[in-house]
């Protein structure tokens, strides 16, 4: 069957509202580098609409209705809830393209996940993600067990449904990457990233991105401000601001994250 006969993978662009200024950006340089993307695409918006070209985009608008502000997780949790494929591809909307999207890979990765092979097919991989276990003629490798990072939530190939069953309602994202890394060492889930030595590297890469453009709500200058010049996208860089390298990031106090802890593993 033709890849744009396929109807089993979703483009899901974890996003929020807050994140509105980042659309326009993502989107231009998603349609440049991905033309004639076959895929259908949702955009976890909480209620805002959102539309570019000829992009097949759905909001998710998860928050409708509401009168409350709901958490990072629940949003995340109602809006698969709504996809219709069994796999997505799971992208956030400052991961902004820097090269063309080896689609054919995309695919041959797909399969591997149609197959049984992975439950989820990791797309950048930071040099410490490891360890891995190597195999130098299949197109993914195996993140052991013992990995410190078994849940990671840069660009990665997904079964829907499990992804959907390691999100807790009260995790923030940086919390479902760790206690759900801890919680999946216990379980003999099947996690893998691309084979580093095919798909690594400048020129090499599937998804060529640079992790990642906003930081800590602020823009990080080095990543954007060259990118969006050479794309001609005006971006108010004012209203967001630039993120400060030399800045600590400060940590809830020792009860609130132990209440955390708690809640995670309960």
């Amino acid at each position: 069957m033709p890849v744009s006969q396929r109807s089993d993978l979703t483009i899901f662009v974890n996003t929020s509202d807050n994140f509105e200024d980042c659309w326009q950006a993502f989107f231009t340089l998603f349609e440049y580098f991905w033309p004639n993307c076959p895929y259908p695409i949702v955009l976890n918006t909480e209620t805002k609409e959102y539309s570019f070209k000829s992009l097949n985009i759905v909001c998710a608008k998860v928050a409708i209705g509401e009168n409350i502000s709901l958490t990072w997780s629940e949003c995340l949790a109602r809006a698969l809830d709504g996809v219709q494929t069994p796999y997505i591809l799971y992208l956030q909307e400052d991961y902004f393209l820097e090269a063309p999207v080896n689609a054919a890979v995309i695919e041959i990765l797909l399969h591997e996940l149609r197959i049984g092979n992975a439950d989820v097919i990791r797309l950048s991989e930071a040099s410490d993600a490891g360890p891995w276990l190597r195999a130098d003629d299949a197109p993914i490798w195996q993140v052991a067990q013992k990995a410190k990072y078994r849940i990671s939530l840069q660009a990665a190939l997904w079964r829907k449904d499990f992804l959907r069953a390691q999100v807790r309602s009260h995790e923030s994202p940086w919390q479902l990457e760790s206690f759900g890394s801890m919680r999946l060492r216990r379980q003999k889930a099947k996690i893998a990233c691309v084979n580093r030595e095919l798909f690594s590297g400048e020129g090499k890469e599937v998804f060529p991105y640079t992790p990642t453009g906003v930081i800590a709500g602020k823009w990080v200058r080095n990543i954007v401000e060259p990118l969006f010049a050479k794309h001609s996208i005006k971006v108010d860089f004012l209203q967001r601001g630039f993120y400060d390298t030399s800045r600590r990031k400060k940590r809830r106090g020792f009860l609130l994250r132990l209440m955390d802890r708690i809640r995670s593993f309960s």
